[in-house]
């Protein structure tokens, strides 16, 4: 099966975030914590007045608040405008016995055995080498639902989902 796509800079920064959902590196819960603790300061300065301790912790929550939302929000697109190879055409070529990746300057021809697993969601296929490393393939690119099952198939006959 051959899929060809490029990514948009917003449809690779919603595969990043999606993985980090999917993979639960981040949940919906981790994001309530986040909300609720951006309130703490107010209620700490509200409620006993500004201390040192208190505008150090306050410093500290709103520090790593920003670094979470920063990982998430901004990053992908940080990523997406520093690796050229992000911005050019991909081709892939999926076949029983091998792979053939072509993608700008990368073209290689690989075994199955290169990932591990797949995961999938509404949008997205992802081919999962390692934790952080992973091929996003937008379901965009298949011209039917048959085409997404058939695909699936050979992921399921070669793939495992953890």
């Amino acid at each position: 099966m051959l899929l060809e796509f490029t990514y948009t800079k917003e449809e690779y920064a919603d595969g990043w975030r999606n993985y980090l959902f999917l993979t639960k590196v981040f949940n919906n819960f981790d994001l309530v914590i986040l909300v609720c603790s951006l309130l703490i300061p107010i209620y700490l300065f509200y409620q006993y007045g500004f201390s040192e301790v208190y505008v150090i912790l306050a410093f500290v929550i709103y520090f790593i608040n920003i670094t979470v939302i920063t990982v998430i929000i901004i990053r992908p697109y940080i990523i997406y405008k520093e690796y050229e190879q992000l911005r050019h055409p991909y081709k892939l070529l999926f076949e029983d016995d091998k792979i053939t990746f072509d993608a700008h300057a990368v073209h290689s021809t690989m075994t199955w055995d290169i990932y591990k697993h797949y995961r999938e969601n509404k949008n997205y296929f992802y081919l999962i080498q390692k934790k952080r490393s992973y091929t996003l393939i937008p379901k965009r690119v298949f011209t039917s639902e048959e085409e997404i099952c058939a695909f699936r198939q050979l992921l399921t006959s070669h793939l495992t989902t953890p």
